[in-house]
Formats: structure tokens, sequence, C-alpha cells
């Protein structure tokens, strides 16, 4: 009995001993949880102090918060507040597309997701040489068209649609370029409003010249991009460009369609007089743009006018499937 005693008392012993040694093993783990991490990432970033901000962030990314992938993401990105890293912002964007493509596109949460995939998709655009990222404009064209269709994101539509206007990593598409612009100006995107109404300012073989409704699409993209701004250069010289060559009746009738296009007079920059050269003159074509047909057009360009001309609504195509494993590239398709 006596040895058993003792031998109890030595494992008492011993487990005594084990119980700082656990807590002073929890005590160094450099965060409580991934959320607090987070927050005191956060709360970092806010005071300035950067270098204590990345490796919670950090911390937390790697478990799985979104906000703390997305703010990594953002910061490599743009160089914000660190210097910028298009490799690190790509893992981080990599890892939300990877967790969440799946989402309900209507979770609060599914705008960042749909984020993720846009950014995705420029860098497979442009490749990104130091993390061994090759350039594949066909991916690219199938993670904006996976944000575009399913979480129904503006800037993806966009995006998408200048990919079918150079044939960049699809074939060219004038029709489904358009489709996907009018989704996107619809829900008040100043790029695709600006580039829709500069197809309409001037026409093509395929659109019918309707000046007056791109001029309200610019004058609008102008509106909404300074309303955010953050106006990119080539939307406020465009928009320079045609509130000068447009006379006093157009500058008119196009403030009257901006409410059937979504948007509000009010909001309107003033618009400055026409010069008086221009001001009696119809809008010609830009050199080198065909003058507008007047017999009927084909039915193809017939289609796409009546997309361009706000005539008839706009729908997604069928969602496409997206490769989430970043194995090999799709072929490129329509």
């Amino acid at each position: 009995m006596r040895m058993c005693k003792r031998h109890v008392v030595a494992i008492a012993a011993a487990l005594s001993m084990l119980v700082p040694f656990a807590a002073s093993a929890e005590d160094s783990l450099p965060f409580a949880s991934a959320t607090e991490a987070y927050r005191q990432g956060i709360a970092a970033l806010k005071l300035g102090e950067t270098e204590t901000a990345l490796p919670a962030l950090e911390y937390a990314a790697e478990r799985g918060v979104l906000g703390a992938q997305l703010k990594l993401a953002r910061i490599y990105a743009a160089g914000n507040g660190a210097k910028r890293d298009d490799a690190k912002a790509f893992l981080f964007y990599r890892q939300i597309a990877d967790q969440r493509a799946d989402i309900s596109p209507r979770s609060p949460v599914a705008k960042y997701v749909a984020e993720a995939f846009v950014a995705l998709g420029g860098y497979y655009v442009e490749g990104i040489p130091a993390a061994h990222v090759p350039k594949d404009p066909v991916r690219a064209a199938g993670l904006l068209r996976h944000a575009a269709s399913y979480f129904g994101s503006a800037d993806a539509q966009y995006a998408l649609a200048r990919l079918y206007l150079d044939g960049v990593g699809v074939y060219k598409n004038l029709g489904l370029a358009v489709n996907w612009l009018a989704m996107a100006a619809k829900k008040q995107h100043a790029a695709a409003q600006a580039t829709l109404g500069e197809l309409l300012w001037h026409g093509t073989d395929e659109i019918r010249q309707r000046p007056t409704r791109g001029l309200a699409l610019i004058m609008l993209a102008h509106a909404n991009a300074k309303a955010a701004g953050k106006e990119p250069k080539w939307i406020e010289e465009l928009y320079r460009e045609v509130q000068g060559a447009s006379n006093a009746a157009m500058l008119k009738e196009a403030q009257n369609l901006i409410p059937e296009l979504g948007g509000r007079v009010a909001d309107l920059a003033p618009v400055a007089p026409p010069k008086s050269a221009v001001a009696e003159k119809l809008l010609l074509p830009a050199a080198g743009t065909p003058a507008p047909k007047t017999g009927a057009p084909a039915p193809a360009a017939a289609a796409v006018d009546a997309v361009a001309s706000g005539e008839v609504s706009v729908s997604a195509p069928p969602e496409i499937g997206v490769p989430l494993g970043f194995g090999p590239s799709p072929t490129p398709s329509n």
C-alpha cells in the first residue's frame, strides 16, 4: 500500500507540473483567436502601426477570416500602407475565391467575394512574373464570367465586356460586350456607362449612331464618377469632348433621358453653354467613323442596337462554370 501511495503522489506531482506548462503554452499563442487577431490588426492599422497590423491580419487570414484576407489583398494590391506586392495580393484574393466561390449571391459578403474574382481576372490578364503567374486571359474570362453572372457584379460585367470588345481571352463579340455593358450601366457603373455612351455617340457598323442617348450616358458617367470621388481622366476627357460638340437642344434632350437611365438630373454637373461654332450643328461622326446608316440594320446589328439603345431589357447569359482549383486552362469560349 505504501508503494502504491508513493506512486500516486509521484503521479500527482507530475500532473501538477503539467498545469503551468499547459497554461504557459496557451499564453505563448500570439492571439486568443483568429477573430481577435483581426480586431487587433484593424485597430493597429487605424493607429498607423502597419508593422504590428500585418502579422495580426496574416494570422487571421491564414485561419479563414474573410475581412483579414480582403484587407491584406487590398493593401498589397494598392501599396497602401505597405509596399505593393501583387504576388501577395493574388494569394489572398485566391484564398477568398477558393473558399467562397459558391457562397449565395444574396449573402452580405458576396460583393467581397466577387471583388476577389474581378481582381484575379485582372491578374490573369496581365500575369505576375514574380509569382510565376502566367498571362492567362482565357482563365481571366472564366473568373470574370462567374462573378458577372453568378454574383451580378457590375465591375465584373464591365471587365468582361472589355474582353469581348478587344477579343482578349474570348472571341471578339460586340453583341455580348454591349449586353454586359448595358447590365453594368443600369447599376450606375460609371466606366460601363461611359463606354456604352461612347459607342452610341460615334456609332459602329453594328450599332446605329444615337448621339443624344450616348451623350446622356456619358453625362451620367461623369456625375457618378465625380460622386465616387475618383473620376478616371478618360471619362472626364470624353465628357468634355461630347459636351463641347453638342448643341443646346441635344444637351436638354440628354438631360431628359437621365431619369430613364436611372440617374437624377439634380446630380449632374452644370452644363456649360455650347460654343457658338457648334451651337447650331448636329453631332458629326468622329474621323474615320462611318456615317449613320439610313436603312435598316442587319438582324444581328439590330439586336445589338436594341440593347445599346435601351429598347430591350438585358439579362445575364447562363452561368458558365469556372475552374477554381487553378488547374489547366479552358479554351476560349463565346
